[in-house]
């Protein structure tokens, strides 16, 4: 068979079948083409058909619009997207069938379905309770943590549907089945469980007084035949702190231990509901095309009535507009596609990746996953095999048969991908057992950016929120070293690890996407100056910032990357009480042994980069070090606004006497020999003159040195000569808290 060359307009069909793939084109491009390219006709015309079709806002001289056509990463689906002024039209190309003429034409083209108008239908009922049953007939991990479910201290009997009922039940520990509810509180108030209502609760529980998202999440509970439903706002007493960090603690075990998650994931608050119709922007059409002729001979909106449409002379196309999905995508024109609503919320990062299934009622259609796989109405697939054999290294096996020589991140650049396309997997127990050191510890850092880019309500709820992963992750360690305390064998403190205590502390407050409009993204942008309101972590520690982080060479991968040059001495935080030590704490000290390079604060020269004139991690301060060394770059990136060290700049610089602070030194980046250091502002109270181990130091920011450039490609003069500045530092035992 002739092999097809690529199209210089729409770039199909790709060379690769792995990886991105990406070509920029015109609506007018491709229909001038269109009488020799089939594959521009079909998404010319598919397009077209579409925006003269859609209620959205079209500019009037649509021929010239930008098309940007990409093949996902993960190996299949065709996506469109068209810039429409500010916002972005994302279109799905797809057939219902691939037939042998449609893998020639467009090779990566996936499979779709027509799907219900709304998620309360009872097609998508049964398209769930098909999902569910799978997964418990099939999935060995996925059943694992049921066999010892007991039902929590208190859950919400719900009766049946033909016999409803609605009232706290305190349990006996129960080996019953039990749902979950994982939803937006959002800032209306609502119904909740109180010391002056428990007695009531337990009594009878009003229908009438519960929000949408409760009470549809209780219908639907009856609908699947279980009795009881857990909700945090209705089984924990809210105005007792004590129940509170009793039951936070269990928490993750409580949504590990479910039968399945109910994910209000298109909810903003407990008043969206759980259900949604269909917009009508969101209708398939139908391109029909001839395989004798190679002409598209008939265009309209297709139906469930004449879906799919194939015949022995013609093929179906299907366009659409793409559907949000639970696991975000990457956009070739805009970066990261906005988050749902659940996935900005902190707390439901863990509930989601510690159940065993969770059930999402997306904004278009419903999202199946669980420990093994994915799956969501509008595909056949499950979405986890499209990737099987280029990220699992498991080809036809799936998650359940990987071992540890098939380890699915001995490449690094996988992790992306992963994270992208089989999330729950990625931040999971399953995919944990068979990592390495390396591996886990680049997990947990990917993990923790991920985490610190949602919000939480109350700030001392940081590492509650995630103490549940960070349990399975201690499980995972320990078994690298053989623990036999398995839980308890690594030392987790204040979100950092023991084993790679050094590496963690190699963080910094790092954003997505400095110059977005998304409303979320500024706002953090905008809080990141301010440290949490109220005490939380010591600043050693990435949950003392109001803002994502980011770790050392997290976009390269970890292996050999970094050589630590400093010794950890002393580590411990102090937990409140009722709480343990990966729930919340009062108390954090470090103390480690190193070399410190004292340096003076000056303003940087830096200009903003935002219209708004907010000054980001970069562009706050910069370092002097008192000595003519080689020109070298610093990479300074505060924790914080530094108030109170600009304050003093601007007292004390206007003496001549600006403020110092110290440098200490963590270790090196191995190529190209890179020292990186942590900076150390002295506590407060304690004079310059102080010194000695009795001096407490703050963490402040993280600065990386790079040059000056090697003389030749042969020069192997040690990184301490060629960073001259160095030879002022001295070895000291510091205290940071």
């Amino acid at each position: 068979m002739e092999e097809l060359v690529p199209c210089k307009w729409c770039g199909h069909p790709p060379t690769s079948s792995v990886g991105l793939s990406v070509s920029r084109s015109s609506l007018i491009a491709m229909e001038a083409n269109a009488s020799t390219c089939l594959t521009c006709s079909i998404f010319s015309t598919g397009i077209r058909t579409y925006l003269s079709n859609t209620s959205m806002p079209v500019p009037n001289d649509i021929d010239h619009l930008a098309v940007i056509l990409g093949k996902l990463a993960v190996g299949k689906g065709m996506t469109v997207e068209i810039p429409l002024g500010p916002s972005l039209l994302r279109l799905s190309f797809f057939c219902s069938k691939r037939t042998s003429w449609m893998i020639r034409i467009l090779p990566f083209l996936d499979i779709g379905n027509q799907i219900p108008k709304t998620t309360s239908s009872d097609e998508s009922l049964s398209w769930a309770i098909q999902q569910i049953n799978h997964c418990r007939d099939s999935h060995q991990h996925c059943n694992s943590y049921l066999s010892a479910a007991v039902l929590p201290k208190r859950v919400v009997f719900v009766g049946t549907t033909a016999e409803p009922a609605l009232r706290l039940y305190e349990s006996q520990g129960e080996r019953v089945l039990y749902i979950c509810l994982s939803y937006c509180w959002g800032r209306r108030p609502f119904l909740r469980t109180l010391f002056d209502n428990i007695e009531s609760h337990k009594r009878c529980i009003n229908p009438d007084d519960l929000p949408p998202t409760m009470h549809d999440a209780i219908e639907y509970t009856r609908q699947l035949g279980v009795h009881y439903i857990w909700i945090d706002s209705l089984c924990i007493i809210q105005d007792s702190v004590l129940d509170w960090r009793e039951e936070a603690g269990k928490m993750a075990s409580i949504y590990q231990r479910s039968y399945l998650v109910l994910s209000a994931t298109s909810s903003a608050d407990a008043y969206g509901g759980m259900h949604v119709s269909l917009p009508s922007d969101y209708q398939t059409f139908a391109l029909t095309v001839n395989t004798r002729t190679n002409e598209i001979c008939d265009s309209n909106i297709a139906d469930q009535a004449n879906f799919p449409m194939t015949t022995n002379t013609t093929e179906t196309f299907y366009v659409r507009r793409a559907y949000d999905h639970v696991n975000r995508g990457t956009s070739s024109y805009a970066g990261r596609i906005p988050m749902l609503p659940t996935n900005k919320r902190g707390w439901i990062f863990q509930e989601r990746f510690l159940s065993s299934r969770v059930l999402h009622f997306g904004p278009h259609e419903l999202y199946f996953e669980c420990l093994e796989d994915s799956a969501c109405q509008c595909t056949d697939h499950s979405n986890t095999s499209l990737d099987q054999e280029s990220v699992l290294g498991s080809k036809g096996g799936g998650v359940n048969e990987i071992t540890p020589r098939q380890s699915p991140t001995d490449n690094f650049q996988q992790h992306s991908s992963m994270r992208k396309t089989i999330a729950k997997a990625y931040y999971g127990p399953v995919v944990w057992r068979v990592m390495t050191r390396d591996e886990l510890m680049y997990a947990w850092h990917n993990m923790v950016h991920d985490f610190t880019r949602r919000d939480l309500t109350y700030a001392k709820d940081l590492f509650p929120a995630i103490s549940g992963l960070a349990r399975e992750m201690s499980v995972a360690r320990a078994a690298l070293h053989g623990n036999a305390d398995k839980a308890h064998g690594t030392g987790y403190y204040a979100g950092l690890w023991k084993d790679s205590l050094v590496r963690d502390l190699c963080w910094k407050v790092g954003f997505e996407n400095i110059a977005t409009d998304d409303e979320d993204e500024v706002k953090r942008i905008k809080a990141w100056s301010d440290r949490a309101l109220e005490w939380r972590a010591p600043t050693w520690s990435w949950g003392s910032v109001n803002a994502p982080v980011k770790f050392l060479g997290q976009e390269h991968g970890t292996k050999d990357f970094f050589t630590p040059l400093c010794e950890v001495l002393d580590v411990s935080c102090t937990a409140a009480a009722g709480s343990d030590e990966m729930g919340e704490l009062i108390a954090g000290k470090l103390v480690l042994r190193g070399q410190v390079l004292p340096a003076r604060v000056t303003h940087p020269r830096l200009k903003t980069c935002r219209e708004d004139g907010l000054r980001l991690p970069w562009q706050i301060l910069s370092l002097e070090f008192g000595v003519l060394v080689e020109n070298f770059v610093q990479h300074l990136f505060v924790d914080d606004g530094c108030q109170d060290l600009l304050g003093a700049l601007d007292e004390m610089g206007a003496r001549g006497d600006p403020p110092v602070v110290y440098c200490f030194l963590l270790g090196v980046v191995r190529r190209g020999g890179c020292p990186v250091f942590l900076l150390l502002k002295k506590a407060k109270g304690q004079s310059e003159e102080e010194t000695g181990q009795d001096v407490v130091y703050h963490r402040f920011g993280r600065l990386q040195l790079t040059g000056p450039p090697r003389r030749a490609k042969n020069d192997r003069t040690p990184w301490k000569e060629r960073f001259g500045v160095l030879a002022q530092a001295k070895e000291e035992v510091v205290t940071i808290i």
